[in-house]
């Protein structure tokens, strides 16, 4: 039950750092961005929607991004990506057919050219080793959440965050409330009203589905599908609800929980501090969902809702916009945008709730994964 996908580290991270640099492009790998530059250099690894509006929030955030790779599974995903971004991304896309790369290995071939950051919109299980590899070349990261969908994978995850802090490299996430005005000043006022527990739950409809078509194999079906296949996405509870739960941690001060316990009939788990505070968590999908999400909070005056705040009728720019924003101002200016222990722990909860309801038993926080590795000490893989 602890791992859904087995990771050989040693196999994923060899010879990471030492990628020539290729695609006609020349410039040497191991250095981050300099300030000053004129030109943010992106790459697209995952060419969906998520990596595309990753891409595109880009493009809006600084005048000087250039997207000048994409990566993906599949070629058709690539020439979508393609047609948006050359659309609605004027002369910001600057991506030839020959840096744009097909296959499952397209993003090692990606890493071989000349870039500033990698924004990671794969599947949720392929997120740990590409992040640690491309940290590994002297590269920014932009990991959509989760990052990991196992235990193996958290690891790996906090590996590639405790490097990038060793190298100074930026390290963002699509947690993005937490760069969202309104949600910053909520948070920060039910904290002040010392929070003694809160709830999130979803009762959400069907993930999207995208029908077989002829000439693909069940792998290619099941992998066009990962949302709905747990050994790519960690499940709904990990793949849908870390958001939520990050919220919750956020509120609860960023402290790591000491367990994870199931609810029984409920089919929910609740996260537990030694003080007694806790976080009780649900999710549910189906066809007849309403749609309802509740994300409250028992301080010590009364019940407060803490979802973000609907946007102010001069309209704000969505959390994702404003993190992506921020992370574009700090490379350009040399400073450091770290979104690694958020990420980590968000993800490693998420994981740890799964566990709890698979099992149906409690689950400390130690079992879930391991502290943040030393990046002097090289990783040695259980299965290896």
């Amino acid at each position: 039950m602890r791992h859904l996908l087995r990771i050989d580290r040693r196999r994923f991270t060899a010879g990471a750092a030492s990628l020539p640099v290729a695609c006609g492009l020349s410039r040497s790998l191991g250095g981050a961005f300099a300030a000053g530059s004129d030109h943010i250099r992106v790459g697209i690894v995952g060419c969906g929607g998520r990596g595309t509006g990753a891409a595109l929030d880009a493009i809006a955030a600084d005048a000087g991004v250039r997207v000048v790779g994409l990566a993906d599974a599949f070629a058709d995903q690539i020439e979508s990506s393609v047609a948006l971004l050359a659309t609605r991304g004027g002369t910001a896309f600057d991506c030839p057919p020959e840096r744009r790369f097909a296959g499952l290995d397209g993003w090692r071939r990606l890493l071989e050219c000349d870039l500033d950051l990698v924004i990671l919109a794969t599947p949720p299980c392929f997120r740990p080793p590409q992040a640690l590899a491309v940290v590994r070349t002297g590269r920014h990261v932009w990991c959509e959440t989760p990052g990991a969908v196992d235990a193996d994978g958290v690891d790996l995850l906090a590996a590639a965050a405790a490097e990038a802090a060793d190298r100074g490299l930026s390290f963002a996430s699509g947690l993005a409330r937490r760069h969202d005005p309104a949600s910053r000043s909520l948070v920060a006022r039910l904290q002040a009203a010392e929070p003694l527990s809160a709830l999130v739950h979803a009762d959400l409809g069907l993930p999207w589905f995208k029908p077989a078509r002829p000439g693909w194999s069940g792998e290619e079906f099941a992998l066009r599908n990962w949302v709905a296949h747990r050994r790519f996405s960690g499940g709904d509870f990990v793949e849908r609800h870390v958001a939520a739960i990050d919220a919750a941690l956020w509120l609860m001060g960023d402290r790591d929980p000491e367990s994870v316990e199931p609810l029984g009939s409920t089919g929910g788990v609740r996260y537990r501090w030694a003080d007694g505070r806790h976080v009780d968590a649900a999710l549910r999908r189906h066809a007849t969902a309403r749609g309802t999400i509740v994300e409250s909070a028992r301080c010590a005056d009364g019940i407060h809702d803490f979802r973000r705040p609907p946007a102010a009728p001069n309209g704000e720019l969505h959390p994702l916009a404003v993190a992506m924003a921020a992370c574009m101002a700090a490379i350009r200016s040399g400073r450091r945008f770290d979104h690694g222990s958020w990420l980590c722990r968000a993800t490693r909860a998420a994981v740890a709730g799964r566990m709890a309801l698979d099992t149906g038993a409690t689950v400390p926080w130690s079992d879930v994964g391991e502290q943040v590795a030393s990046p002097a000490r090289p990783l040695q893989s259980a299965h290896s």
